[in-house]
């Protein structure tokens, strides 16, 4: 039961790391400025990034959701697939869990104390955040979720 639990958990992260990877892009295409370089890439995609970004701008969201809440679902994307990857925390998992992270806030408050190329913003730190903390949440449910079945296993046998 155990092994089938850890395998169900870990396809489940890895669709929900693809699902949120595909959200934040369309979020990315939908409503980002098209002078970032990653636009460059979708020159030859044809009409249908143009078709979605007219569709985007027919639809009104705060702008946290267009600008934060994409680098924030990034994150969080990333956070699961090394948990899905690493199946939990040691030595060398750690580098994978906190290079990006740290990567992150560190741009953020780069754009904030040095000038570094970007835009400050506080929703920004607060989406990575929440991406930070909902990997911890995730985690810890899984480590409850697999303790609860290892203990009824114990029981049962």
């Amino acid at each position: 039961m155990r092994e089938l639990l850890k395998s169900k958990a870990r396809r489940i992260e890895l669709l929900m790391a693809l699902l949120l990877f595909i959200i934040e892009g369309l979020l990315y295409l939908t409503f980002r400025s098209t002078e970032l370089n990653m636009f460059r890439l979708y020159e030859h995609a044809g009409p249908w990034v143009e078709s979605l970004r007219s569709w985007g701008d027919t639809i009104s969201l705060p702008q946290w959701v267009r600008f934060s809440l994409p680098d924030g679902l990034w994150l969080l994307s990333y956070l699961l697939l090394v948990d899905a990857i690493w199946n939990g925390l040691n030595k060398v998992s750690a580098i994978w869990y906190f290079i990006i992270p740290c990567v992150a806030f560190g741009s953020e408050l780069a754009q904030l104390f040095w000038g570094f190329t970007g835009t400050y913003d506080v929703m920004d730190l607060v989406c990575y955040s929440a991406a930070v903390l909902t990997t911890i949440v995730v985690i810890a449910l899984k480590n409850y979720i697999r303790k609860y079945i290892s203990n009824s296993d114990e029981e049962t046998d």
